[in-house]
């Protein structure tokens, strides 16, 4: 009766797939990593200009720090860091400049989502779920900061942290909280309101 069996081939001895789907796979998810890099990049490029076309005084984060999300593991918590400081900077800005209105936020709220569903999304089973609204989130924050920055764009160039003609000092936070009733009655003395409307 062995001699039989041994006709037949043993599918227990070959117990994992052929080496023709790993070498698949490992193409395949390294393609999905360098479009994901690429996808980051130009996603960080945009925070960095939102972050640029602010005075520096209005900052409350330089536009190179938003690169350190590239660092795995310190990119989990730096994420909402970045959305709550980009947010701040955001809103000085407007306010700066006499655009600020009330219950705007900034992209924060849609920035927190997206940064919870990334976490959210290595949770076994449902994650793949928490994943796609997280995707959804990432695409609504992108465009949301993309149109901030393109207005700050239309009325004044890109400042850097050595212009000649925004020397003044960096404000805090509390700063634009306790002027923010003055900027209406100032807005006429800003050279970029000048037909920017």
């Amino acid at each position: 009766m062995s001699p039989l069996l041994a006709q037949f081939p043993n599918n227990n001895a070959n117990n994992g797939p052929p080496p023709e789907f790993w070498i698949a796979f490992i193409a395949v998810m390294g393609v999905i990593l360098v479009i994901s890099l690429i996808i980051g990049i130009f996603f960080l490029l945009t925070l960095s200009k939102a972050l640029t076309r602010c005075s520096p005084r209005s900052r409350t984060m330089e536009p190179g720090q938003v690169w350190l999300n590239l660092i795995p593991l310190f990119n989990l918590v730096w994420q909402f860091i970045t959305v709550n400081r980009i947010a701040e900077s955001l809103e000085n800005e407007y306010y700066d400049r006499g655009w600020g209105r009330g219950g705007e936020d900034y992209g924060r709220s849609v920035g927190t989502t997206y940064c919870v569903m990334n976490l959210l999304s290595w949770v076994p089973y449902c994650g793949g779920l928490f994943g796609l609204v997280g995707l959804v989130c990432f695409i609504l924050y992108w465009v949301k900061i993309a149109g901030y920055s393109g207005r700050l764009a239309t009325a004044s160039g890109d400042y850097d942290d050595f212009d000649d003609h925004d020397d003044r000092p960096r404000r805090r936070r509390d700063d634009y909280d306790d002027r923010r009733d003055d900027y209406d009655d100032r807005r006429e003395d800003r050279p970029w309101d000048r037909g920017g409307r």
